[in-house]
């Protein structure tokens, strides 16, 4: 019975997509579309079924934008009650805004 199991979490692991999360921050770029009134888990599901590859999520208000996705450099910057989720990619460089002058 064990190694049936083995066998199916296998296949279910094949089929995966590895999504990147960042707390309190977001990406700093072109929005294809904006969201309100969804959760999370919806507003991931829409931006595979796009083909996109970012995403900013606002738990305050539960608003998504879904990013373009021909990205090979992202920006984000620090906003509270915030995440940047992203399809994990091999070839990303992340870079960070320092930002002391903006109200948010």
């Amino acid at each position: 019975m064990f190694w049936l199991v083995f066998i199916l979490s296998l296949f279910s692991v094949a089929n995966s997509i590895r999504i990147g999360k960042i707390e309190n921050y977001i990406m700093i770029g072109i929005i294809n579309h904006s969201l309100v009134n969804i959760t999370e888990d919806q507003c991931i599901c829409q931006m595979i079924q796009a083909n996109l590859s970012a995403l900013n999520y606002f738990q305050t208000n539960q608003t998504c934008q879904l990013l373009n996705n021909n990205i090979s450099t992202i920006f984000i910057e620090f906003y509270t009650n915030s995440s940047f989720l992203f399809i994990n990619q091999s070839s990303i460089s992340i870079t960070t805004i320092q930002s002391s002058n903006r109200f948010i």
